[in-house]
Order: structure tokens, then C-alpha cells, then sequence
């Protein structure tokens, strides 16, 4: 190693021993500025503090605790490298360090502040822009007393990050769309679309016409932009339209905001499209936000997802649930390696020719890249478990499934309909599965599994319910079901046979899971943080575009508690 890498190896890791804030997510947040070399010997330096609730430690630091209350405190890790005494949550110590150990919470810390977002048309108050971006910003931790006053040098905390040579996962970036995506703000959003334009769309939700819309967020008018309505076919049923086919709108109804349809260049706090999903099958209103962020704190690349009162023309249209767009700048910011790989929507390595894979490509369209790997990755699965885990970590899957099943997220990727157009995603043939989507590095062919749609985890939702355990060795056929149509054992697909191979691992996994992001006291914790935080707008929308009243919102509350503590008990579904 050169002399210059030497120097600011030393000195990085000098700065965050001494300001006595040093653990795992800071060194490899450092280490995507230092290049990966240095952040492998900052984890050697770091090891130990990974996980909020270990009793290893990095001697004579402060790390992240949590209170019995659920809050937020700090420990000092003693000089033989264990964590002394019980979760500091109220000293002036813990006061001032708090915001800057903050780590797997759903509450991020202290942030620098952002510049001019997005491209703006009008503003009632443009000075306090740079102002509320500061406020706001959050998902980061910082390691020195220069960067929580604002250096604008921090780089995004990571929730139990996954690696595999030189690429890892950031689970929480620290970038401009973080002021969006703060876990402590419910923001309203007033989209202005013509009369005739949204009386255009209304009449048919399902076509997701494109329309001109702009935005108002605090005081300021953004856009112009593009509103559509959007969502699989079960998105636009009740109470969206009477129907999904070609019914007018009569409820709320999902939709997506694209920034750069327009101007290719535009961009809202960095976001180049952003979902506001209505969570009409869930009266609980937290199935999604909760699933990503587990997901999140195992390390998984999940997009962050936020409530958000939305009115369309001034008048209100319910509470949303505000959702990251899957997309070339969610690479970027979730992916170490620069985020300039493929992204494929929704297509599983098992097709032996390349047009699908082309087709489900959402990145890099123009530029005609090889979507080569995806192909060697079916061939590989047919072949063995070892040929099928060069193309992907196999610790990152284990977590991955870890999530799925604790979580009971039974319309994913373990979910292999047959002959459902909707169900099958972009796998052409007689079964496939959806909501996911894969990235693919920049440099070589692996893979890394992001989720989407978990609208119906926590649950045995009868029309996604897989009935067959995914580890369960069944007859290599379309089976049919009264309820949720015909699918596919999962343990006929070649790849899922693989990590049924590894269910030490799965196990594994599951343990950590369930005594990390999934234990009791953290997720009760959330769901009450996050049920306080929304309860007023669920009762303001009851009745509005048929949104449930606060007495059935507060019961389906109680009944995902419920779920969520069986499926603890159980490791997911009692099958």
C-alpha cells in the first residue's frame, strides 16, 4: 500500500476512535470515500459493534442502544470490548451522542443541509429552502463533531450492510431524497392537475394516462411534472374502481409522479419519480412502510418508504404511503459501486433465451447494454449450488429470504404463479413470480434482490396464501387452489432448490432477524411511533375516497400486532 493510503488509513481511523463514535456503518459509509481497501481495514477496526444489541464492542466508544421505552439511547463499550450497564437514554451524555449513534431505529440523526432541489416555478418562501433541507434531512450517522455541525461531508448510515467484494449495500443513504423519505415527517403534497386532464384520468385509472401536473410542498410550487395513476391489475380494483378493467375512479387509487418525463434533467430532491401508494388492502396502513424498513435493517436494499397526506387541487385525497422509485438513481445511491449496473424488474433466472431479461430491463435501455449475465445466472442455478452462488452473496439471500418469510410476504418472489398475467410479472411461460426487482454491478454479473409491494406481508391473505412451504418438496407442477388460483412449488425452481440447501444458513438468519429489526419491543415500538405520527390524518381522510373510518384503522392496528407476534413465535407462517 502506498504511503498516501497508509496516511489516510491512519488518520481516518484516529478521527473516529478518538470522537469515540466509531462502529461498522460509519467505517464502510468512510469507506466508499476511501476506496474499499481502507474500508476493509476500518471494518477490522470496527467489527464488532455491527448489530445494536451485541454484547461485543469497540472498547472505550459509544454505541447505539435501545431504551425499554423503545427510544433511542447509547452505551459505553468498557475496555475489555463488552458493553457495560444498561441503555443510557437520559444523561446529558446521551442527549448530545444520541443523534449521532442512531443507527436501525427508523429515526434518523443529524444531517448538513441540501441545495436547491428539483427545478421550481414559484415559491412563496425560496430562502428557507437550504433552511428546512437542514431540518429535515436524515439517515445519517455521523463520526466527528465537523460533520454533525454541518461539514456536508457525511456520507449514509447502513443497516447491517451486505457485502461481496468490493460493493456494498447502503441501506440508508444520506442524499437529497433523505429530507423526503424522514422517518419523523408526515409532509402533505398538493398536486395540481386541470380539471379536464384529471377528469381524463379518472375515467379510466387502469389506462395510467399520463397527465401535466405540478406539485406544492411547503410553500413551494414544483414541476412542471407527469401524474398517472398506477399498479398491477389488483391495484385498481376496490375501492380504487368498482372494477380493474376500464372502471372511473370512484376511491383512492395509486400514483406516481415522474419528475423527468418532461425535461430529462428535472429531478425533486434528487428523485426522478416518486409512488404514492394508497394501501387500499391494508386498513392498517403500515404493512409497507414496516416491511421495507426490516428489510432495511438486515441490510437489504429496500426502498424507503414514508406516510404523506396528499390533496389533488387543494382538496384532500387521503393518506398515502410515500414509496422510493426502484430505478438508476436508487442504484446509485443503495449500491457502493455507483449504481451504473442494470436493474431488471421482476424476472427470474430461469429462461433460456435473452429477449426476457431484455424486456424487463429498466435502466440503461438506451445504451443497449448485455443483459448476458442473467442468462449464465439461469445456466449456472441449472447446474449447481456452487456454479449459481458466483452470481450472487449468499449471506445477502439468506437475509433476504430471512425477511420474506418472517414477514409472511407471500406475493414475492417464492410465490411462482401459473398462467397469471399479473402474478407472473415479466416471466414469459407457464409460471413466474413478481414484486421484485434485481441489481446487477456496474463490473461484473451478481446479483442482489430488492423488494417491492408488501402490502400483503404480516398475513395469510387468502388470494396470495402459499399454502406449500417453500423448503416443501411437491410434485414439479401447476397445482390449483379454491382461492388463490393455480402456482408453482418454489422448490421446483432450480435456484430456490439451491437455498433450500442452505436452510443452516436460512436458519441462521432467521435467529438473527428475529432477535434484531424483528424483536418485540423494537417493531411495537414503530408501530406506535409511526401510528401516532399518521393518526390524525386517518382521522381527517375517514369516509374519503372510501378510506376507513379511525375505529376500524385502530383495530386493523391491533390485529397486525397480533399477526406480527404469531409470526414472531412461529418464524413466519405456522405451516
Amino acid at each position: 500500500m502506498s504511503q498516501h493510503w497508509t496516511d489516510s488509513f491512519k488518520h481516518s481511523v484516529l478521527t473516529c476512535v478518538n470522537a469515540r463514535l466509531c462502529h461498522v456503518r460509519g467505517m464502510r459509509a468512510l469507506g466508499q470515500v476511501l476506496a474499499f481497501s481502507i474500508s476493509v481495514m476500518c471494518q477490522v477496526a470496527c467489527s464488532s459493534s455491527s448489530a445494536i444489541d451485541e454484547d461485543r464492542c469497540v472498547p472505550r466508544t459509544y454505541h447505539a442502544c435501545f431504551c425499554e421505552d423503545g427510544r433511542d439511547g447509547i452505551r459505553l463499550c468498557a475496555p475489555t470490548g463488552v458493553g457495560t450497564g444498561a441503555c443510557d437514554c437520559d444523561s446529558e451524555a446521551a442527549k448530545e451522542l444520541t443523534g449521532k449513534t442512531m443507527v436501525a431505529t427508523g429515526r434518523p440523526g443529524q444531517s448538513s443541509s441540501s441545495s436547491n432541489p428539483g427545478r421550481t416555478s414559484s415559491s412563496n418562501n425560496s430562502a428557507d429552502a437550504g433552511a428546512r433541507s437542514a431540518a429535515g434531512r436524515g439517515g445519517t450517522t455521523t463520526t466527528s463533531e465537523s460533520s454533525a455541525a454541518g461539514s456536508g461531508n457525511t456520507m449514509g448510515s447502513q443497516s447491517a450492510p451486505a457485502t461481496m467484494g468490493p460493493v456494498t449495500v447502503i441501506a440508508e443513504p444520506n442524499d437529497e431524497a433523505a429530507y423526503i423519505f424522514d422517518q419523523r415527517e408526515l409532509r402533505t403534497y398538493n398536486i395540481v392537475v386541470a380539471d379536464a386532464d384529471l377528469a381524463r384520468i379518472d375515467a379510466s385509472p387502469a389506462a395510467e394516462q399520463l397527465v401535466p401536473a405540478m406539485l406544492e410542498l411547503e410553500g413551494r410550487t414544483y414541476g412542471p411534472y407527469s401524474l398517472r395513476y398506477k399498479g398491477g391489475q389488483g391495484s385498481f380494483m376496490y375501492p380504487c374502481t368498482m372494477s380493474s378493467s376500464g372502471s372511473p375512479k370512484v376511491g383512492k387509487c395509486s400514483m406516481k409522479l415522474d419528475f423527468n418525463d418532461m425535461d430529462p434533467e428535472a429531478r425533486f430532491f434528487g428523485l426522478k419519480k416518486l409512488n404514492f401508494h394508497s394501501m387500499n388492502a391494508d386498513a392498517s396502513m403500515l404493512r409497507d412502510r414496516l416491511g421495507y424498513q426490516l428489510y432495511r435493517e438486515m441490510g437489504i436494499a429496500a426502498p424507503r418508504a414514508v406516510h404523506a397526506r396528499v390533496l389533488i387541487n387543494g382538496e384532500l385525497e387521503g393518506l398515502f404511503i410515500a414509496v422510493e422509485q426502484i430505478d438508476s438513481r436508487f442504484s446509485r445511491a443503495h449500491f457502493s459501486d455507483g449504481g451504473a449496473g442494470n436493474v431488471y424488474k421482476e424476472v427470474w433466472p430461469m429462461h433460456d433465451e435473452l429477449a426476457p431479461y431484455t424486456e424487463a430491463l429498466e435502466t440503461n435501455v438506451d445504451d443497449m447494454p448485455s443483459v448476458q449475465g442473467l442468462l449464465d445466472f439461469k445456466r449456472a442455478s441449472d447446474e449447481s449450488a456452487a456454479a449459481a452462488e458466483r452470481y450472487f452473496d449468499r449471506e445477502y439471500m439468506m437475509r433476504y429470504l430471512a425477511v420474506d418469510r418472517v414477514i409472511i410476504n407471500d406475493d414475492g418472489v417464492l410465490h411462482f404463479w401459473c398462467n397469471e398475467i399479473t402474478g407472473q410479472g415479466n416471466n414469459p411461460g407457464e409460471f413466474g413470480n413478481h414484486n421484485y426487482y434485481w441489481y446487477e454491478e456496474a463490473s461484473a454479473p451478481r446479483f442482489w434482490l430488492i423488494p417491492w409491494d408488501l402490502d400483503h406481508s404480516f398475513d395469510n391473505y387468502p388470494a396470495v396464501h402459499l399454502d406449500l412451504a417453500w423448503t416443501e418438496t411437491a410434485t414439479c407442477a401447476c397445482r390449483n387452489h379454491s382461492v388463490a388460483g393455480s402456482d408453482y412449488p418454489a422448490s421446483c425452481d432450480p435456484l430456490v432448490s439451491h437455498f433450500v440447501s442452505w436452510l443452516p444458513d436460512y436458519e441462521a438468519a432467521v435467529d438473527e432477524f428475529i432477535a434484531g429489526p424483528m424483536r418485540k419491543q423494537h417493531v411495537d415500538a414503530l408501530v406506535e411511533m409511526w401510528s401516532d405520527q399518521i393518526r390524525s390524518a386517518v382521522t381527517e381522510s375517514a369516509g374519503v375516497r372510501l378510506a376507513p373510518d379511525e375505529t376500524a384503522w385502530s383495530s386493523a392496528v391491533e390485529g397486525l400486532i397480533e399477526k406480527i407476534d404469531s409470526a414472531r413465535a412461529n418464524r413466519g407462517y405456522a405451516y
